[in-house]
């Protein structure tokens, strides 16, 4: 396995350093985390709890993985700021698997939830709804199809009367004008 550095980067806010490496696994597939993590701990000195690899990207058909690993200058500050997810992926696969079990283990212990319940005093039922006044007269829904019909009497009634009025009303304009002359 070569390793091969892209990217060192300094960050003193949060005390690491931030180091992009290429892996190189000919005729091989992707490296295990923990080993990877192991040969890049020897390759920058640093101690094993102060290096995680946070990410590796290997592309399809490829024999590189590209991995981006955080170096921190104290173990301390390293467990407050890496998330507990990373940290596990970084363990040995054996460790792995313990702190699986011994999740599942907690996981069973715990007290059912039918027993919180009893615990929590009854709640009052809801107060009953008061009857609601029946509805008046509701309109009738018409199929989207047909228009809605409207009485024929009121629309006959308005359309000649705006009519009439507007033709007396061109009457009277030319009568005023020539009244005025």
């Amino acid at each position: 396995m070569e390793t091969k550095v892209l990217n060192e980067y300094y960050n003193p806010v949060m005390k690491r350093k931030e180091i992009k490496v290429e892996v190189s696994h000919a005729s091989a597939g992707t490296p295990e985390r923990f080993s990877t993590r192991k040969a890049l701990a020897e390759r920058f000195n640093a101690k094993l709890e102060n290096l995680y690899v946070t990410d590796m990207i290997t592309g399809t058909g490829t024999q590189g993985t590209i991995c981006n690993i955080e170096v921190y200058d104290d173990q301390k500050f390293a467990s407050q700021i890496v998330p507990t997810y990373i940290r596990i992926r970084n363990l040995p696969a054996d460790e792995r698997k313990k702190l699986k079990e011994a999740k599942a283990e907690k996981k069973e212990a715990k007290p059912a939830a039918p027993e919180k319940a009893e615990k929590k005093p009854e709640k009052p039922a809801a107060p009953a709804k008061k009857e609601e006044k029946p509805a008046e007269k509701k309109a009738e829904v018409k199929p989207a199809g047909k228009p809605a019909e409207k009485p024929a009497e009121k629309t006959v009634e308005k359309k000649p009367e705006k009519k009439a009025e507007k033709k007396e009303a061109k009457k009277e304009e030319p009568k005023k004008a020539e009244a005025k002359k």
